[in-house]
């Protein structure tokens, strides 16, 4: 049986970053960001990874993601894309750009065992089933969003 692909989006979801600090220190910085961690990821990413295969798809630079990753991901990771592989579209309701993430381009898994969490549903317009939506994190000390999603993500099914 295959196993199923959680793929993460980094900002507001797993991170908040932000040029100006919080009233709490940052976990780190990638200049000029200090990046605050949403509260529970090692757990989270920990438990996961024993039933999961995980990635990571951002709408931000590769050098950004890279730095990211390397920061809080202790498992092996399937790929960690970049707005590289997004398709950017513009947003008529905001006259702005939105990144979309078109869940065909991973290769190796049919739709049915990919799930992507984010706090963004415009970016996953094109499979709106496979999106697994996660309220924003904007650098909240009390967060406790990720300690019920091991539960969302095993009881998730996207078809």
């Amino acid at each position: 049986m295959q196993r199923r692909l959680v793929v993460f989006d980094l900002d507001e979801t797993l991170v908040h970053a932000t040029e100006h600090a919080l009233s709490r220190p940052a976990e780190f910085e990638i200049t000029p960001y200090l990046i605050y961690q949403r509260p529970f990821v090692a757990d989270m990413l920990a438990e996961l990874a024993t039933d999961f295969d995980l990635a990571v798809w951002s709408s931000s630079s590769q050098v950004y993601v890279d730095a990211i990753v390397s920061r809080i991901f202790r498992h092996p990771l399937k790929f960690a894309w970049s707005v590289k592989r997004c398709i950017q579209r513009v947003d008529v309701r905001t006259n702005s750009y939105v990144y979309i993430k078109d869940l065909r381009k991973i290769r190796g898994y049919t739709l049915e065992h990919i799930i992507m969490v984010d706090d963004s549903p415009e970016k996953i317009a094109r499979q709106p089933r496979n999106h697994l939506h996660i309220s924003p994190y904007l650098g909240q000390a009390d967060d406790n969003v990720l300690l019920a999603l091991p539960q969302r993500l095993h009881s998730f099914k996207p078809y």
